[in-house]
């Protein structure tokens, strides 16, 4: 007799589907496994693709940079132009094409501004990346020196606790540290780079290290408990020389014969003197040889915007009205404030269109003089081309106030404005000035009339970066 139950076939069958089912699960996890695994490898390759196609395009980018500053003027071209061929270069698996389009605006007007744009493809992924220029000027910096010594005496000039520099820094000498000071600029410091010819030399800041007699050399960006200066915007040490041209007064000089202003001899300068009624001229820029003549009136805004005077300049001060760049192939003092029109006791006011350069050859300094015994207020970027930027007399008598720059100074070798010492965290004065310089936001955009053409620093200062889709 048997004695299995009814139902015990349709359980076995039910036990088989449910197998089967069970397989057929297992088999399509296993094919979307396979298949997510395909997936992620093809997303792979698109995101490597896509990452080399953008490091070549970063690289098309540079390589065009590379090639506008090798180039001993900025182009003249008003059309897009392929500085090395429309045919595409490679670079690894990526094919890359580079092209400069000038700003139709350079035609006429400055600043120059060039996109630089690269195309890149690898595979089948395409990366267009572009590169905003515009040459830059020695007006881009609130301070430059080709040596942070003094010249003759050659012992190096400190930036102490209390100065604050707030604009772009550079020199091609190492920087000295003296306590605690802030630079709200990017700061470059060449010592030690590619250019300089002296191997001893590695690149590092020199700080005081609390003795005259016990400095040290490091790459660190402070030396505590001593030396702790702030680097608000970062610092580069051992990066390329730039070089100040020195036949940039012999330019000045030839522009100024060319619809500016040239006259020989020593000559002391006024902005908008007072008429005979009293009354500024404002928008003038007035003249004499030696004080005895009469003086000789020019509208600014009727010239080239470039004066040139074939010898020394006193410079009695005034309110500037317009752009004017005055140069000099001998010293030049400042015998007085020089301050904008549209200007306040903060500077030059956000819209004021007013912009002065002062060029010499040789020396620019503040006259000592009793105009300038108490306090001296100067709105210029001031270049020094073979010298120095400097107080007359800076270590002779009282101190004289504060020394209020707003605009640049950028010379050949450091200038002394005052003498003094550090008394814990505050600084005393013992002759000449304390400083107070601010840089000109202005001049990131727009320079003295001159400046972009003969005091070009030969590198290009970049203005936005774009990926385009």
């Amino acid at each position: 007799m048997d004695r299995r139950s009814p139902c015990a076939g349709n359980q076995s069958g039910s036990t088989l589907v449910a197998v089967l089912i069970l397989s057929l699960v297992m088999m399509v996890l296993v094919l979307s496994v396979f298949k997510l695994a395909s997936l992620d490898a093809a997303l792979a390759t698109v995101d490597v693709e896509r990452s080399r196609a953008f490091y070549a395009a970063e690289a098309g980018l540079e390589r065009g940079r590379t090639w506008l500053e090798a180039q001993a003027w900025p182009p003249y071209e008003t059309e897009p132009f392929h500085p090395f061929g429309e045919e595409p270069d490679t670079l690894g698996a990526a094919s890359y094409t580079v092209k400069i389009v000038p700003d139709p605006a350079n035609e006429y007007d400055y600043p120059l501004l060039y996109t630089v744009v690269a195309v890149a493809t690898v595979g089948g992924e395409t990366r267009h990346l572009e590169l905003d220029l515009t040459p830059q000027s020695f007006a881009d910096f609130l301070y430059f020196t080709d040596s942070e010594r003094l010249h003759p005496g050659r012992q190096p000039v400190w930036f102490v606790t209390p100065d604050r520099l707030d604009g772009p820094l550079h020199t091609n000498d190492q920087i000295n540290i003296f306590g605690d000071p802030t630079f709200a600029g990017h700061v470059g410091s060449a010592y030690g780079g590619p250019d300089d010819t002296n191997h001893n030399h590695t690149p590092s800041f020199q700080y005081y290290n609390g003795h005259s007699h016990n400095h040290l050399e490091s790459a660190d960006p402070s030396n505590p408990p001593y030396d702790e200066p702030t680097f608000e915007n970062g610092y580069e040490l051992g990066t390329p020389e730039i070089e100040l041209p020195r036949d940039a007064i012999n330019d000045f000089r030839d522009a100024a014969r060319d619809g500016g202003i040239y006259v020989r001899g020593a000559q002391q300068v006024i902005l908008g003197r007072l008429d005979h009624r009293g009354r500024p001229m404002h928008g003038y820029v007035s003249y004499r040889r030696n004080g005895r003549r009469p003086w000789t009136d020019v509208q600014i805004s009727a010239t080239n915007g470039i004066m040139f005077v074939n010898g020394h300049v006193e410079l009695l001060g005034g309110k500037l009205d317009g752009q004017l760049t005055i140069a000099t192939n001998a010293t030049m003092d400042i015998e007085n404030d020089v301050i904008y029109r549209d200007s306040d006791a903060n500077g030059p006011k956000p819209y004021c269109d007013d912009m002065l350069g002062l060029v010499s050859s040789s020396q620019i300094r503040v006259a000592y003089n009793a105009a300038n015994r108490r306090d001296c207020v100067i709105h210029a970027h001031m270049v020094s081309v073979n010298n120095s930027f400097s107080a007359q007399n800076h270590s002779s008598g009282r101190p004289r106030g504060t020394l209020t720059v707003y605009g640049g100074i950028c010379q050949r070798s450091r200038g002394a404005v005052g003498t003094g010492y550090l008394w814990g965290d505050r600084l005393v004065i013992r002759s000449g000035y304390t400083k107070d310089y601010h840089y000109d936001g202005r001049l990131a955009f727009g320079a003295p009339p001159g400046y972009e053409l003969f005091l070009m620093t030969g590198r290009y200062r970049r203005l936005a970066w774009r990926e385009v889709s």
